[in-house]
């Protein structure tokens, strides 16, 4: 797979290669592929994550969902509304 800049980006689960600079936000949300300050293998891209930037190796990204996808949270993390209505909770 190739990424060019401007491509937003999520890690592989199934590759991604854990190091220490995964406890300050690593490969945590979506990243963007970026302009390198230096020349890169073709095998690495610059990416900046939410809390940081960080060379990463191509093998441990995925291309990251559509924007839409990215709206609405997944299902399991809403929680049901409590009802309201007259004469139900507090």
């Amino acid at each position: 797979m190739k990424f060019s800049v401007g491509d937003k980006v999520v890690r592989n689960p199934a590759t991604w290669v854990p190091n220490e600079l995964d406890a300050w936000g690593r490969g945590r949300g979506v990243g963007v592929v970026i302009e390198p300050p230096l020349h890169t293998e073709d095998s690495a891209v610059d990416v900046r994550w939410p809390c940081g930037r960080c060379f990463e190796e191509v093998a441990g990204l995925l291309p990251a969902p559509d924007a839409d996808d990215q709206d609405s949270p997944p299902a399991h993390l809403v929680a049901p509304m409590p009802d309201r209505s007259p004469g139900r909770g507090p």
